[in-house]
């Protein structure tokens, strides 16, 4: 019996082999059949649940594009939506410089611009442009090559009216409401009669209605200060006031002109600049100072220059003392931290060296505001040990002073820091004999220097003045003395006499009557 449940267990063990890997076996041709099966086959489709709708904090299939926190301000958005569309189409590509507005039949295209941009300044609200305009340009900005990117912006300057019209209005304009058209002539603030601005306007305000009585066309002289928005068209060419001169004159289209009271003043400075002014940004620190001829590079230092010497002209000497910051000292202007006072009025009280005349003849900006000369003195403050000087620069002569070179005279000067100038001294190079060592000093630009008490001038009380009093002081001692010395000398006469009249009686004696 115990053979037979041997071999009974045996066959058991073998057929559970042989079934295992019969399994294995056919599991492995399944594989091999999927792998090798023709690429046609599709598999059996597997239903796909419905996509449920998604909640807050679900994941998020699809990338989501839109900024969580817009990176824009409300004057932005309102900029935009001031502004003329499609700046870039080609019918502003096709607007004319330095020519006057073209008729309709000569430059269609131009004639389109125009009737567009005033089309556009109807529906547009006068406050709104004054608010968002940009103002930190100058006319200049639109003279050179690159006014064509201010083309379409809007743009507002605060300035001093010269003249006003009533222009004829298009049809085009009559037939969307557009009645009547005006264009007004000013000179924007810190600015010179040769760079005036123009702006047409649809409301004319009550102060110029007079203009209504004259014909079309014809100026009528205006005075008062005003603010003009504007976008900006073109920079044209009218005739100038000299014989065969011709004016580059910027043209804002606006909605109308607000009047101001007088020039705006800022407060609590009222001599204070407006340092945002685009132009300021180009003076270029530690090099020679241009004045003059100016090109496609330098001009914005130049008109950076001309505007200070009017701004400056336009304040007393004593104002602008007494709004300028008296604790800066000469490193303050000179060394790395400089920038901070750029433009800034300050004072420096100290000893001029030299004073000259610097010629603006040929500089007809300044000329045509009534400046007909310039000086630069050199002043050496007070309290500087190494004798460090600054450059002064005024519109007003320092009385009894002639600007002929040197000069010493002590003064408190109040102007604006324009920027660290380069200069030629007097010294020669250690390294180049033959040429003069390049220095720097800081340059102020103000109305005029005020003199001041000089600290080193001797007193009326001087050596032989007192000697000569000390003398009389002991001559007058020994005049006192000798009226003294005889006044009591007297009197011991007398005593002397009455002592002796009584020295030799009989103190016993009646006394004499």
């Amino acid at each position: 019996m115990s053979g037979r449940l041997v071999s009974t267990t045996r066959l058991k063990h073998r057929a559970a082999t042989l079934i295992a890997f019969a399994v294995l076996g056919g599991f492995a041709c399944g594989l091999l059949a999927v792998a090798v099966a023709p690429v046609h086959a599709q598999p059996v489709p597997v239903p796909v649940p419905a996509p449920k709708e998604k909640e807050p904090g679900d994941a998020i299939d699809e990338i989501d594009k839109r900024d969580p926190l817009p990176a824009d301000g409300p004057r932005h958005k309102a900029r935009e939506r001031l502004q003329i569309p499609g700046r870039q189409r080609a019918i502003f590509a096709e607007v004319e410089d330095f020519k006057p507005v073209a008729r309709q039949d000569v430059n269609p295209r131009e004639y389109d611009a125009w009737i567009e941009f005033v089309l556009h300044t109807k529906n547009q609200n006068a406050r709104d442009l004054d608010e968002y305009a940009i103002r930190d340009l100058v006319p200049l900005d639109f003279t050179n090559m690159a006014r064509a990117k201010y083309r379409t912006e809007l743009i507002r300057f605060d300035g001093k009216l010269s003249c006003v019209r009533r222009l004829v209005s298009p049809r085009q304009l009559r037939e969307n409401g557009i009645s009547e058209l005006y264009e007004a002539r000013f000179v924007p603030l810190d600015e010179s009669p040769v760079t005036p601005v123009s702006i047409v306007f649809i409301d004319l305000p009550e102060s110029l209605a007079s203009v209504k009585n004259i014909k079309p066309e014809e100026w009528l002289d205006a005075d008062g200060w005003v603010t003009a928005s504007g976008y900006y068209f073109k920079t044209m060419s009218v005739p100038g006031e000299r014989a065969n001169a011709v004016v580059s004159i910027p043209l804002l289209i606006g909605k109308g002109l607000t009047p101001l009271p007088g020039p705006p003043v800022p407060s609590p400075n009222p001599t204070a600049l407006d340092k945002n002014i685009r132009v300021y940004k180009f003076i270029k620190d530690e090099a020679k100072m241009i004045r003059n001829n100016p090109n496609e590079v330098s001009w914005p230092e130049v008109a950076a220059y001309n505007r200070i010497i009017l701004h400056a002209s336009r304040f007393t000497a004593e104002q602008l003392e007494e709004h300028s910051n008296t604790e800066l000292k000469f490193a303050d202007l000179f060394e790395d931290g400089r920038t901070a006072h750029k433009l800034s009025c300050v004072r420096f009280e100290g000893r001029l060296i030299s004073l000259k005349r610097v010629e603006v003849k040929d500089n007809d900006w300044l000329s045509a505001a009534g400046v007909t000369q310039v000086f630069e003195g050199w002043l050496i403050p007070k309290d500087e040990p190494r004798g460090n000087p600054i450059v002064i620069q005024f519109t007003e002569p320092l009385a009894d002073v002639e600007p002929t070179g040197r000069v010493n005279k002590w003064v408190s000067f109040a102007g604006y820091s324009f920027k660290k100038m380069r200069y030629e001294s007097q010294e020669k190079d250690p390294k180049n004999p033959s040429k003069n060592l390049d220095k720097y000093a800081p340059l102020l630009i103000g109305r005029k220097p005020i003199a001041r008490h000089d600290p080193d001038t001797p007193t009326s009380v001087t050596w032989g003045v007192f000697i000569n009093a000390a003398m009389l002081g002991g001559a007058l001692l020994i005049l006192c003395g000798g009226a003294f010395a005889l006044y009591y000398r007297g009197g011991d006469r007398k005593a002397k006499a009455e002592m002796d009249a009584v020295r030799h009686r009989n103190p016993f004696d009646p006394p004499a009557a």
